[in-house]
């Protein structure tokens, strides 16, 4: 991630001459009588106090003059000539208004503000909940909120067979850092997400899942490094997702303000249908714009009347806003080569009786192979087993899900003589289902699979239940 424009930032304030809410009657009177004082449209009117603070992360102190007036910047507007003789006074007809403007130039945030995640994923029936074109993604924004939600559909059901889905998933989540200091009150959002397209295409054959009420528009003429034409989507709301402490090189006196709140716009999946044209394609590129009603220079702003009396919450408010803009590209071959694998294998093993012993087999089988992290749930007869090693930068997961079933055999045992006993014996079986899931490569999923049948065959076969 790098810097690529320096930020800009502008104060705005718009005065309309309506004689009721914004320009009032009360300052229509004030500006008559200094007209007949000799006032002349030369001469400004004080209508304000805009009062900064933190001004000293900007370049405005030597155009404003704020550090004489302690942040205090007067607000004047211009005032149009007195009405001729049957003309109305422009003050009152609400046909115009005064604008005061400032740009400036703010300190950069001491960190990097966003963060934009994209992946490529091929799901199946287990990632979207068996029902096709509806992938259950809605509230599911890091990988391991997938994995877990992914663990729970095949609990509920692992016999059945998982199929992949023709469909090919782009998953975006789009983060926002901002001090704990200005999380209160805050409201964020995406408030543009643009991504080059290789062709035109038809809205048909895709599908966006995101927060809020967001509609999935193609736009031809826009253009994004040469590219013209892509996909684009807006407003969708932001929500906190965590908080922790950050270390600031730069100031680490400031404590309040070396911890940052993380608003996450939850994960937004594209469902493509027919990805036949991404496969030619060498990357996506595009373009976030994220918007939050906070200064991240680190400015604030309060709006007085002439009196020096702070607005009321009634009368027009002082509004603070942030955009964040953010390109990014995504090199298609590397997203393809890093997607997640998911071998599936089942497991039989007959004559062997569901009990606490034999789950403690499996999991000093999988502790064998140098799993940890276990966690289990369930009865001998109904029980899933998680675990998870490091595999290089990533971690490889298991999923074991065991059913067992008790049942009476009968054994028969012939003696010379003719006689044939009969008993009855307790006997079972367990069937195993087991997902791998790692990314890029699937054989080291496939290889701890074999390794962990191979390993239970070895213990179970000493342990036949008809023997």
């Amino acid at each position: 991630m790098r810097e690529v424009g320096d930020p800009t930032g502008l104060i705005k304030l718009i005065l309309p001459y309506d004689g009721e809410k914004y320009f009032t009657r009360q300052a229509y009177r004030d500006v008559a009588g200094a007209r007949s004082g000799g006032a002349g449209p030369n001469d400004k009117a004080i209508v304000g106090f805009l009062a900064l603070t933190g001004f000293e992360k900007t370049d405005l102190e030597e155009p404003l003059g704020l550090q004489a007036n302690y942040g205090s910047v007067p607000v004047q507007v211009d005032l149009p000539s007195p009405p001729g003789l049957g003309e109305a006074d422009q003050l009152l007809v609400d046909g115009s208004a005064c604008t005061v403007s400032q740009r400036y130039r703010p300190a950069a945030p001491r960190i990097v503000p966003t963060y934009i995640s994209i992946e490529v994923d091929d799901p199946d029936t287990a990632g979207s909940g068996g029902v096709a074109g509806s992938p259950r993604v809605d509230g599911i924004s890091d990988m391991e909120a997938r994995r877990e939600a992914r663990a729970i559909v095949i609990h509920e059901s692992p016999e059945r067979q998982r199929d992949f889905k023709p469909d090919l998933w782009l998953r975006v989540t789009v983060l926002l850092h901002l001090p704990r200091t200005k999380v209160e009150g805050a409201v964020a959002e995406v408030s543009k997400f643009f991504m080059s397209w290789p062709t035109h295409t038809s809205l048909r054959s895709l599908v966006l899942h995101a927060g809020g009420q967001v509609q999935l528009r193609y736009n031809p003429e826009q253009e994004h490094e040469g590219c013209r034409g892509g996909l684009e989507w807006s407003g969708v709301p932001m929500t906190i997702e965590s908080a922790g402490p950050v270390a600031n090189e730069a100031n680490s006196s400031a404590a309040s303000e070396d911890e940052i709140v993380t608003l996450s716009s939850g994960e937004m999946t594209l469902s493509i249908s027919n990805p036949g044209e991404l496969y030619k394609q060498e990357k996506l590129s595009g373009r976030v714009e994220v918007t939050v009603n906070r200064l991240l220079s680190g400015m604030d702003a309060r709006l007085y009347d002439a009196t020096g009396k702070q607005y009321h919450p009634r009368r027009p408010e002082l509004k603070l806003k942030s955009i964040v803009a953010t390109e990014f590209s995504l090199p298609l071959y590397d997203a393809f080569a890093r997607r997640t694998m998911s071998p599936y294998q089942r497991l039989y093993f007959d004559e062997v009786i569901p009990s606490e012993m034999r789950i403690d087999d499996i999991v000093m089988a999988l502790r064998n192979r140098g799993f940890d992290s276990v966690v289990r749930d369930g009865t001998p007869e109904n029980c899933s087993i998680v675990v998870q090693r490091v595999h290089g930068p990533d971690r490889l997961w298991l999923y074991v899900y065991v059913r067992g079933e008790r049942y009476k055999a009968r054994r028969e045992r012939s003696v010379p003589g003719g006689m044939t006993y009969r008993t009855a014996v307790d006997s079972g079986d367990l069937r195993m289902y087991v997902y791998g899931s790692l990314r890029a490569e699937s054989e080291p999923v496939v290889r701890e699979i074999n390794a962990l049948r191979r390993g239970l065959r070895e213990r179970f076969d000493r342990l036949p239940a008809g023997r």
